[in-house]
């Protein structure tokens, strides 16, 4: 098995915290899956690199030989990284821009601003739905701008080289086929979909599904999730009448849904952007910002949902 970068980060971050849970909190991760990457990890190395006990976990003979290597290269990768991107920032006309993004309305819809931005690059877009694997495509230098979605109290941790900044902040809305009751509602109670058969997506590093979890908890519930499947058969089994399902209020209109705000606005989000400090995006900043901010204000105007919300909002 080839070690990469984010697996000796994960190392370390799991001697640092001496816990699994923590190291996955750190990264910004699910405690499952990071457990799942150190099994992987154990397997190519051919050996157990931690102990695991109720007092946490201890590197083993092989752990503490692998980490005394990742705490020598990973200060000397992180230094060449910010050599390359600092020197790369002196350059007036990169030659080319590697942007990623989750999905949602910055992640296309910023390509246009970003070609006039940088007319010499050439632009290219990665669709990635893990907020850490962008994070860490940024912090290595292999993207230069990423997209990310928030979730308050799951933010995703960044290096200081990276810089953030949020965009726009907005309530989670509700997918309803359009002969679901609920959908002659102006805003639905989270607690009157208790019933309904869920459609989410499966739970990844964003930690969403923990998110929605612990909200629909608070309103005496525990959602029923019958399906696990990406976005677009998301949007199939909703359409189809077949579950109910959460969106961005952004979610562009689509045929027999209906998408409708949730009451009290129990659950929110950010689409934010993330960068390299010393990137070719340095100079750039302000006109970086105020595109993504148009491209995401286009996409609410797009949205009758989300503009009948703003208005009932004042």
């Amino acid at each position: 098995m080839e070690l990469e970068v984010r697996h000796l980060r994960m190392l370390c971050a799991i001697a640092e915290h001496g816990s699994l849970t923590k190291a996955a909190a750190a990264l910004g991760m699910l405690q499952p899956a990071l457990t799942r990457q150190l099994q992987r990890l154990e397997q190519g190395l051919g050996g157990p690199l931690f102990t695991r006990s109720g007092n946490g976990s201890v590197p083993t003979p092989l752990g503490e030989h692998v980490l005394s290597r990742a705490r020598a290269v990973l200060p000397a990768l992180d230094g060449l990284n910010s050599d390359a991107l600092r020197e790369a920032a002196g350059c007036e006309h990169p030659s080319r821009i590697r942007y990623g993004a989750v999905l949602g309305p910055l992640a296309a819809g910023l390509l246009p601003p970003l070609r006039r931005l940088l007319p010499a690059a050439d632009v290219r877009l990665l669709s990635e739905p893990s907020n850490t694997v962008l994070a860490d495509l940024v912090a290595g230098g292999r993207l230069e701008l990423a997209a990310i979605l928030e979730f308050p109290g799951y933010e995703l941790w960044v290096k200081p080289d990276v810089q953030r900044h949020v965009i726009a902040t907005e309530p989670v809305f509700v997918l309803l086929p359009c002969d679901h009751p609920a959908a002659q509602w102006s805003e639905v109670p989270l607690a009157a979909l208790a019933q309904g058969d869920w459609a989410l997506e499966p739970p990844d590093d964003n930690r969403f599904r923990e998110y929605v979890t612990v909200a629909c908890r608070a309103a005496g519930f525990t959602p029923r999730v019958c399906y696990e499947a990406e976005a677009g058969s998301l949007t199939d089994l909703i359409s189809s009448g077949q579950a109910i399902g959460l969106g961005q209020a952004t979610f562009r209109v689509t045929p027999r849904i209906a998408v409708r705000p949730l009451a009290g606005n129990p659950l929110w989000e950010s689409h934010a952007l993330i960068w390299q400090k010393y990137g070719p995006f340095a100079g750039l900043v302000p006109k970086l910002i105020g595109a993504a901010e148009q491209v995401y204000e286009a996409a609410v105007g797009r949205s009758p949902a989300f503009l009948e919300w703003r208005d009932r909002q004042g």
